[in-house]
């Protein structure tokens, strides 16, 4: 990946390298994955139809606009650590643990039971992260981070969980 590693001692964090790598694979990888969220959230706000359109097409663009927010500070956060961002298409497809389907552009119902389905695999995804990284490396200010990502996540699920219920 180029200038994608760490080829100085970086940042003076209390961290060592090593760390610096562990925690930067970790949030490379969430970057991929809210990445993908985020597009499969504006494709399914733009082909949504059905008798919940407008709802569902006005909170498809709350959440898309919410991971934006998200997917920025997630790569903010892999230059505080000393390295670059992945930024394109090919490196977010190699690292995310989503899955998307191209060409399909399934019913309301099956796009919200897709969506809840990604947000809780990056749920259990976070809760991972944050194990290995408390055993590994012991780096509260990004635990506290994924943390915080597992809450907003959470209420995202919910939010479209609420319109499966009858």
């Amino acid at each position: 990946m180029g200038n994608s590693t760490l080829t100085q001692p970086g940042p003076n964090l209390g961290i060592s390298q090593t760390g610096r790598i562990e925690l930067n694979t970790t949030l490379k990888v969430l970057l991929a994955d809210e990445f993908v969220l985020y597009t499969k959230l504006r494709n399914y706000h733009w082909n949504v139809r059905g008798p919940n359109f407008i709802a569902l097409h006005r909170l498809m663009e709350e959440q898309y606009t919410e991971l934006a927010e998200i997917i920025d500070d997630v790569a903010e956060r892999i230059r505080q650590y000393g390295e670059f961002a992945p930024g394109t298409l090919e490196e977010f497809k190699q690292l995310t643990r989503l899955n998307e389907q191209p060409g399909e552009y399934p019913d309301w119902r099956t796009m919200v039971a897709n969506l809840v389905a990604d947000h809780e695999s990056l749920i259990r995804s976070l809760r991972e992260d944050i194990e290995n990284i408390d055993e590994d490396v012991d780096d509260d200010a990004v635990e506290s981070f994924l943390s915080d990502l597992i809450d907003r996540h959470q209420k995202m699920a919910w939010m479209l969980r609420m319109h499966l219920e009858e």
